[in-house]
């Protein structure tokens, strides 16, 4: 096991200045008492330890300095709550020297084996040896410089002959290796500060050069480079994509002879050598987007034109700069969630335009990503008319819906909402994920509800119980049901159900109708889509709905998952045999979830009394196993209950009339004139 290394950059930095100044003073201070002695005819027989003490002070701060290089160094490292950053010791060099000499062995092989057009695994497994070590790292970075290095990749991937004469993609999975393995050391250099002077000028020589250009994209494509070196990159970058046009050109492949198709070429233009670094930065993506001088997102998505596939690698630069980091930090101008939700609201309205639509084709799923992490933005826009802003929500709280202070949200505008959907929703795939998203973030709403109800019925029965301390059993579990009934009752609880639904399905409304889903006849002709949807009203019970407060990504993608994860065309097939029909499909969604969440806080009254509106004083054996909806106290999903079991669950939610005394239903809050 690789031994690890911990420091106080603080204080190693303190010790490191300290040492280089002790040093040579106890050498001189050495030297001076013992001249002063010998000049007393004094013997000083400790002198040469002394020195010996004095040399290794002064040999040991750059053996300290490599290992506070190593840990600066390491990717997205954080101090512990002690001020200690922890890294990988196997990683560190003991010296500079042995870096250099090691940088230069290795440096010395990947000439020659270049020339051959072979790696072998020796050369490779060095490289994978030293790729994080800072000391190595800053030594290759000048044995082997840019302008050569470029060359190096040029040979390995041969991208001196037309496409079609290429090797095959799949045929340089050991070259593409050792191109990431270089990205991998230079950003380790980067990130301690190590890069030669004038680097990156000498990297983005010959920027308009096609073999260049594909040279560049894969030295920046896999490392994690320093923040202020990649950023100046990518903006020198931008502007020289912008003031040379010509260099965005690319002439047409003609095949081979012998050969009947064109082999499609890289993207080699100048903006797309970083849009890997571009993804893999979010930091920089954040910043480069929201660069108040250059403001690049109308030259990147409505007027520059991309080669193929070139413009998915733009989509997901713009999705993880607006939803990797979300928060509500202040000062908002240095928040990387107020960037965050600058870029997802000014991505969509751009999206919104058919000329963008058309511009980037491949990126449906990117804008569908993002609208799905800023769901509750998308639900608020729904509920709203039209805004005509466009930017970050800067309410101290965006969504009052949930508890605690949300991240900063993003100004959608309704009418743009549905275009961009309309168009990103024919992947079937981008409606999963934003489908996925509203029913998470409808169970996480409706769960904080019935948490809140629950919370005031807990209350009021423990005032109760306070002042009648001798109450018998029965007793209790009266008063309980009582209060609890009155609560959902004539105290508006139910009704409170009621005014979330409604609310919730406006933006259930608007998803169906841009999916082209919302009416029964749109639905027969979109059957794939429709069993997409179908397969979230079936499953939206077994979602969980999180912990209270922050909707993150995460449960984004973990709702998708569960839902779509086993999607067959089975179920296809079953979707396009059912009553296509997206308004009643609505109702049992909500349904489902709102008895899922008030059963989960009890709000159905005790299981073991049981209350009389429990689905286990139901008269029909509800707690026989093949009529037991309930696991662990909670209702159990749709598509896993047997025949049996929905008759019971049905029986018990619309025919027993104890139910409807905290349970109203929810028909009445989705019913609108717009769904037919």
């Amino acid at each position: 096991m690789s031994p690890r290394v911990g420091i106080n950059p603080e204080l190693m930095t303190k010790v490191i200045a300290m040492l280089k100044r002790t040093g040579p003073e106890f050498r001189e201070s050495s030297r001076q008492v013992e001249s002063a002695l010998g000049r007393l005819g004094v013997e000083f027989w400790t002198s040469p330890a002394l020195r010996r003490v004095a040399d290794q002070m002064s040999a040991k701060p750059p053996d300290l300095q490599g290992r506070l290089d190593l840990i600066l160094a390491t990717p997205d490292a954080e101090l512990s709550r002690d001020g200690i950053i922890w890294a990988d010791g196997a990683d560190w060099q003991s010296s500079t020297t042995e870096g250099a000499a090691a940088a230069r062995a290795v440096a010395a092989k990947v000439r020659a084996q270049a020339k051959s057009g072979a790696f072998d695994a020796q050369t490779i497994a060095e490289l994978e040896k030293h790729k994080n070590d800072p000391l190595f790292a800053a030594a290759f970075a000048k044995e082997i410089p840019p302008d050569e290095l470029k060359r190096v990749i040029s040979r390995m991937f041969r991208t001196d002959l037309p496409p079609a004469g290429r090797p095959d993609d799949k045929d340089l999975d050991t070259e593409k290796k050792v191109a990431g393995l270089f990205s991998t050391i230079l950003g380790t250099a980067s990130r301690a500060r190590k890069l030669p002077d004038k680097y990156a000028d000498e990297l983005l020589k010959d920027l308009d050069d096609p073999q260049s250009a594909f040279a560049i994209g894969k030295l920046l494509g896999k490392g994690k480079f320093d923040h202020a070196f990649m950023l100046d990159v990518v903006k020198r970058v931008y502007d020289f994509d912008v003031a040379h046009p010509q260099a965005r050109a690319r002439e047409p492949e003609s095949p081979l002879p012998g050969q009947d198709k064109i082999r499609p070429a890289p993207d080699v233009s100048p903006m797309s050598t970083v849009l890997s670094a571009l993804i893999h930065h979010p930091k920089v993506a954040q910043d480069f987007f929201t660069d108040p001088k250059r403001r690049p997102l109308a030259y990147l998505m409505r007027e520059r034109r991309w080669g193929p596939e070139s413009d998915n690698l733009l989509g997901a630069a713009l999705y993880e700069a607006s939803t990797k980091f979300r928060d509500h930090g202040m000062p908002r101008e240095q928040s990387s969630g107020y960037k965050a939700a600058l870029i997802a609201s000014w991505a969509s309205h751009y999206w919104a335009e058919e000329k963008v639509q058309q511009n980037l084709p491949n990126t449906r799923i990117w804008a569908a990503s993002i609208h799905a992490n800023y769901i509750s933005d998308v639900h608020r826009a729904n509920q709203a008319p039209p805004r005509k802003d466009i930017g970050a929500d800067t309410a101290y709280d965006p969504d009052k819906s949930l508890t605690g202070v949300q991240p900063y949200g993003a100004v959608f505008n309704k009418d743009e909402l549905k275009s961009v959907e309309t168009w990103a929703f024919n992947d079937n795939d981008a409606f999963a994920t934003v489908a996925a998203a509203h029913g998470q973030y409808s169970v996480k709403v409706l769960d904080e509800t019935a948490a809140a109800l629950a919370a005031e019925v807990k209350a009021e029965f423990a005032t109760w119980h306070k002042a009648h301390p001798e109450a018998t059993k029965k007793q209790i579990n009266d008063k309980r049901q009582e209060i609890l009934e009155e609560k959902m009752g004539t105290g508006g609880g139910a009704f409170q159900f009621r005014g979330v639904v409604n609310d919730l399905s406006e933006t259930t409304y608007a998803l169906t109708d841009a999916a082209n889903i919302a009416k029964i006849e749109e639905a027969r002709k979109n059957d794939e889509r429709y069993a997409v949807y179908k397969n979230m009203v079936t499953k939206i019970i077994d979602l969980a709905p999180g912990p209270p407060g922050k909707f993150v990504g995460l449960l984004v993608d973990q709702a998708k998952d569960h839902i779509y994860g086993a999607f067959t065309s089975d179920q296809e097939g079953k979707a396009k045999k059912a009553a296509a029909n997206a308004l009643d499909d609505a109702k049992v969604m909500f349904e489902d979830a709102t008895a899922a969440a008030m059963m989960r806080h009890g709000l159905f009254g005790d299981g073991s009394a049981p209350a009389p509106t429990h689905p286990y004083a139901s008269k029909q054996r509800p707690k026989a196993p093949e009529n037991d909806f309930l696991v662990n106290g909670e209702i159990m999903s749709k598509d896993k209950m047997s025949e049996s079991q929905k008759n019971a669950y049905d029986e018990w939610l619309h025919r027993t009339p104890a139910t409807d005394r905290v349970f109203f239903g929810v028909d009445s809050a989705i019913t609108r004139d717009t769904w037919s």
